[in-house]
């Protein structure tokens, strides 16, 4: 065989997914004077454990509702209608944050509008992922984060678009290695430049 095929069928034989446990491709958000709105989305494994093993995958969309003006005893509808299908049902108040949310299995990439019903009112939201062409996917994400971090033994990956503390209008990537629950090693990395803004050994 030629070089170039020896390099073809190696690059073929390459899965992008090996050893993620969570790829989170999708991040929206909107907001108006009655809520903001954050939505993530992408697949995961199911159980969900930081345990140093990548379980089967499922398809997830979280949505959460932060509303203006918080009350604890709302009750609030929501749907969204995504490419994929229509979801709905009620909102669960969060324990802790001011907030409430909702989850279906679907990953959700395109655009897409979700409407809350409270008090008979209906607040409807346009959706866009702030992922941008301009932007690496995953995989790329996941070889520079091995590029700074080096992990070594087995580990399950997790990659995830996450709001960039530093630049709050913004998103990142998140990559972490996670050897076991009381070991791992993570990075947030530009989505363009892939620079690193933090990294915890």
């Amino acid at each position: 065989m030629t070089v170039a095929t020896i390099l073809f069928l190696t690059s073929c034989s390459t899965d992008a997914m090996e050893n993620v446990s969570e790829r989170r491709s999708g991040y929206f958000t909107a907001s108006d004077g009655f809520a903001t709105v954050t939505v993530v989305s992408g697949v995961r494994e199911q159980p969900y454990a930081a345990d140093g093993k990548a379980d089967s995958l499922k398809p997830y969309t979280l949505i959460t509702l932060t509303p203006t003006s918080f009350d604890v005893d709302a009750v609030i509808a929501y749907k969204a209608a995504t490419a994929e299908g229509t979801f709905g049902g009620a909102l669960v108040v969060h324990p802790f944050a001011a907030s409430f949310s909702a989850e279906f299995d679907s990953e959700t990439t395109e655009q897409f509008t979700v409407s809350f019903t409270v008090d008979g009112e209906t607040h409807e939201y346009a959706l866009t992922s702030l992922f941008t062409s301009d932007m690496m996917n995953f995989d790329k994400a996941i070889d520079a984060a091995k590029t700074e971090l080096k992990p070594s033994g087995g580990y399950e990956i997790r990659v995830q678009l996450v709001k960039d503390p530093i630049d709050g209008d913004g998103i990142c990537w998140y990559v972490s290695f996670i050897s076991d629950a009381d070991s791992s090693c993570s990075v947030l990395l530009d989505p363009v430049t892939a620079k690193v803004i933090a990294k915890k050994n």
